[in-house]
């Protein structure tokens, strides 16, 4: 063994010696932040959407949401545009919402458009559905 494959081999060895000896610590820390995201979610009552049938607006927390079915599914957005945080307007015979500030659209059947409102996480126990909301959020 020469002096390069030598040193080459030190490195290795000291930088694999590391990695195991910060990868507890690491781990601690990741889980402090996980459970500081998890915290700082709750989840929001609905009601019951079984007969949703077209787009619903709720507010709930002070955050307008966007609740409707696709193809038999619950979606619920928060209804706010994502470019200039404001909430977009609701053409019903159309089926798609648009920014009046920055002339984006989204078109709800479809799920195409510039417009970009935000999904929620939901879940269903019984008849009551539950969206998941950021705790300090607010329109």
């Amino acid at each position: 063994m020469n002096r390069l494959q030598f040193l080459k081999m030190m490195r290795n060895s000291l930088i694999e010696t590391m990695k195991e000896a910060s990868a507890p610590l690491l781990e601690d820390e990741v889980e402090k932040v996980k459970k500081l995201f998890s915290n700082h979610r709750t989840w929001h009552a609905i009601g019951p959407c079984d007969d949703i049938c077209d787009v619903e607006i709720k507010t709930v927390d002070r955050i307008p949401l966007i609740v409707y079915k696709h193809e038999g599914t619950l979606y619920v957005r928060k209804a706010i545009c994502s470019h200039c945080q404001v909430m977009p307007h609701y053409i019903q015979q159309d089926h798609r919402f648009i920014c009046l500030y920055c002339d984006r659209e989204w078109h709800v059947f479809s799920q195409k458009g510039t417009l970009h409102m935000p999904l929620l996480p939901t879940k269903r126990e019984g008849d009551e559905w539950y969206v998941q909301i950021e705790r300090d959020s607010y329109a």
